[in-house]
């Protein structure tokens, strides 16, 4: 029975260091870009939230920390873009298409992480086929990557970054519904926008915490 115990508690210590990992990226990058202060957090809720609409086919554990980390390749590009994301030209294009690759590489120095580095590094794919880093399309992304991308473009358009202005949630929910089948999984957006946005979002500070945790 000690030995059990010694043995939960070894593993509790590495999950909670690993944690504390991952929370040190993402406040590097909210250092450099104080405008996405709170997305990460906000993005793994809604994206734990969307799984729980699915039945839970991905596992929680790695789906919160795919989702917390999904932005963390951000620090590998220059702090003009990160600070305003937005690009001037084709080689600035270029650098923030880089980001999921930069991010997945930079996890994957973390064996315990390979599970879900490909759901960093995919999140950026579409449904159509359009998306980076690999144009991957449909079910040939992995779905905690197409899980991820819901909650971030919500939390994107709720929040505006990259010179884009915040929206409503009836404007959000309406630019989702336009995006199902061209960037966004449509059986996934539907699971989505079926959840209680309303009361969900009214709640947002309380929600952030609990993503945090």
């Amino acid at each position: 029975m000690e030995y059990a115990q010694d043995l939960a508690r070894a593993y509790r210590e590495i999950r909670e260091s690993r944690s504390d990992f991952l929370s040190v990226l993402v406040a590097l990058v909210e250092l450099k870009a104080p405008a996405v202060r709170g997305h990460a957090r906000r993005v793994t809720f809604w994206a734990l939230r969307l799984n729980d609409a699915l039945g839970r086919p991905l596992p929680a554990e790695n789906l919160r920390s795919a989702a917390l980390a999904h932005d963390v390749g951000k620090l590998g590009l220059p702090d003009r873009l990160i600070e305003g994301w937005v690009a001037h030209d084709e080689e600035d294009r270029e650098l923030i298409e880089a980001h999921p690759e930069i991010g997945a590489m930079l996890l994957g120095h973390v064996a315990a992480f390979e599970p879900w580095i490909p759901w960093v590094r995919h999140h950026h794919e579409r449904w159509d086929g359009r998306g980076f880093p690999d144009g991957l399309a449909g079910e040939a992304i992995p779905l905690g990557a197409r899980v991820i991308a819901l909650a971030n473009a919500f939390d994107y358009r709720m929040h505006g970054y990259g010179g884009e202005p915040a929206y409503t949630l009836a404007g959000t929910t309406a630019w989702l519904e336009q995006e199902s089948g061209g960037a966004l999984d449509p059986e996934l957006t539907a699971a989505f926008l079926a959840m209680p946005l309303e009361a969900l979002w009214a709640n947002r500070m309380w929600l952030e915490e609990e993503a945090a945790r």
